[in-house]
């Protein structure tokens, strides 16, 4: 159904990440709130104390707690990613710029496809690979988890974001 959609260039790439960075700001602040508040619950029920003028952000951010607070955010960026590019093969901002995830032969994305294609694409630097191989419509991620992004046509992005046809 997708062999013959255009590949998406470096600048529909970057629209469709700027509009997913601002939906993931706000993904974040829910998930450190939640952090803070848990942390807030174990102080409630004294299971643990807070040093003098420590407060709650300070305690998660310091020593261990660092690194498992770093692990726990950044699984919320993948967890993101994999679970919309896995239902329906774009997040958001891919929405609003007709963008399509979907493996070589035009399948979904398996969980394991699109936890790597994440994993690659941190930083998005593998889109800049688009300047390297010139013409072949290809980031470092697709190329590497067998995927491509494809340019939905305005018929085929509303029949895909129809809630009774979606993925």
């Amino acid at each position: 159904m997708y062999q013959d959609a255009p590949r998406a260039g470096f600048a529909r790439r970057l629209a469709a990440i700027i509009y997913d960075v601002l939906i993931l700001c706000a993904l974040i602040m829910l998930a450190a709130g939640l952090a803070m508040f848990f942390v807030q619950v174990l102080v409630w029920s004294a299971l643990i104390t807070l040093l003098p003028g420590q407060d709650i952000a300070a305690y998660i951010t310091s020593g261990w707690r660092r690194w498992l607070y770093f692990v726990y955010l950044l699984s919320v960026i993948l967890g993101f990613y994999v679970y919309f590019w896995c239902k329906a093969g774009q997040t958001l901002g891919m929405r609003a710029w007709r963008l399509l995830v979907v493996s070589q032969s035009g399948e979904p994305l398996t969980a394991l496809q699109a936890l790597s294609r994440a994993l690659l694409a941190l930083g998005s630097l593998g889109n800049f690979w688009l300047w390297l191989r010139r013409g072949k419509g290809l980031a470092l991620q697709d190329q590497l988890t067998n995927s491509q992004m494809i340019v939905l046509s305005k018929d085929q992005s509303k029949v895909l974001n129809l809630h009774k046809t979606a993925r």
